[in-house]
This record gives structure tokens, C-alpha cells and sequence, in this order.
């Protein structure tokens, strides 16, 4: 027994007086998928889900009830396709942005703590070097004290009046020695970097000015260099 699907479909166009390019204008259905239903050439159909969904639109169009006419379609008209499963890619790694920024700031107070560390253990107390200038060695040999006069052998070591040290800050290095060795007192010389005051001229001195000085006492003096 023939259905009558197909020609449900095709009395009922005609009656409203509906051309296929009408029809596929308004339910935007294909004008060959419309003839395939009328002519209940299923094999010019897609698939079924999508067949069955014109089937719908086209009969509603045409005022028909799609509830009656869909006993009349056949099941699997078509063989529909069968995908193949797709083939598993390994998924690239990808790093979280926040994670990234996280590990970011814990090294970066990991450096500044470092930083500060060395900064408050760095040494900052001034380099002395001991040493004798070229002007007061008469040889080879550095030496680091230069005694005063000669004492003699039937006088005590601190034999002598004693006199205050003036204020030698800014003489030259000579003149400072001259100046202690006349108070009978010897001399150690320290030379540091002091770029604010001029190469050869005497910082401080130990003991200060006002001390008062005389044989057997050592001044030290402290140097730019």
C-alpha cells in the first residue's frame, strides 16, 4: 500500500495555490528537499533527524498536522553517516597566569631579602693600611713607627716634660711628624681614603689635640691617601 505522505503534502500546496518557491522562501528548506517529500524520494533527503525536521516545518507551512504525517516517514531511510572517534591529542601544557605571577613575587622577595642581607652585613668601616711614606724612609724598609730623639741610657724611658699636642688635622704629613718628634714623642702613621680631604694631609690624629705628649708616647696619625 502506497503512503500518503507525498501526496498529502502535494493537495495541500495546491490547494493554497503555493509554488515550491514559495514554499522554500518562507520555511528556507531547499526547493529539491521539498520534491523529494512529495515525491517520497527519501534517498535525496540527509539525514534522517534532519529530514524529519523538514517534514515538520513543510507540512506546518502548508497547514497540515505534523503528527499524522510522521507515522508515514521511514525509519533510517538513509544509512547516516558513522563518524569515526577522533583520535586523542595529548594536551599541551599550559601554565596558570596567577601561579606563574605567584612564583614571580616569591623570588623576587626571595632577591631583596638576599639584597638587604648583604647590605646590612656589608663592611662599611674605613680600610687602613699601614705604611711608611716615601718622604720619611731613608731606605728600603717600610717602617710603621717613627721614634722621637734619641733618649739616653742614663735616662728613663718617659724622662721629659710633657707637652700638649696641637690640633695637626689638615697638615701635611712631614709637618705633623716634625711637629710630634719635637714633643719627643714617637710617630705611627695610618693611611686611609679619605676623599674629602687632600692626599698627604693628616684626618686625625690619637690622641687628640690639647693631650699632653713627651718621650715614651706614641701619636698616631691618620693620613689620606
Amino acid at each position: 500500500m502506497s503512503s500518503p505522505l507525498g501526496e498529502t503534502l502535494r493537495r495541500a500546496r495546491l490547494s493554497k495555490n503555493v509554488t515550491f518557491e514559495d514554499a522554500e522562501r518562507v520555511t528556507r528548506i531547499r526547493r529539491e528537499y521539498l520534491e523529494a517529500l512529495e515525491r517520497e524520494d527519501f534517498t535525496k533527503l540527509p539525514a534522517p533527524v534532519y529530514a524529519r525536521g523538514f517534514l515538520r516545518s513543510y507540512a506546518g507551512y502548508l497547514g497540515l498536522d505534523p503528527g499524522q504525517l510522521m507515522p508515514f516517514f521511514p525509519v533510517g531511510h538513509v544509512e547516516e553517516p558513522r563518524l569515526d572517534p577522533l583520535p586523542e591529542v595529548d594536551q599541551p601544557r599550559t601554565w596558570n597566569m596567577n601561579g606563574v605571577l605567584a612564583i614571580g613575587v616569591v623570588g623576587l622577595l626571595i632577591l631583596l631579602v638576599v639584597a638587604l642581607y648583604a647590605v646590612g652585613h656589608e663592611d662599611t668601616s674605613p680600610q687602613f693600611q699601614t705604611r711608611e711614606p716615601a718622604a720619611l724612609t731613608g731606605s728600603n724598609n717600610s717602617q710603621k713607627v717613627i721614634t722621637g730623639p734619641e733618649q739616653t741610657s742614663n735616662a728613663p724611658a718617659n724622662a721629659g716634660p710633657a707637652s700638649a699636642l696641637p690640633d695637626l688635622a689638615g697638615q701635611s704629613v712631614d709637618d705633623a711628624v716634625s711637629i710630634v718628634q719635637e714633643t719627643g714623642a714617637s710617630v705611627s702613621i695610618i693611611y686611609v681614603k679619605q676623599g674629602d680631604v687632600p692626599v698627604g694631609q693628616i684626618v686625625n690624629h690619637q690622641p687628640g689635640a690639647g693631650a699632653a705628649v713627651g718621650r715614651g708616647d706614641v701619636v698616631t696619625l691618620i693620613v689620606s691617601q
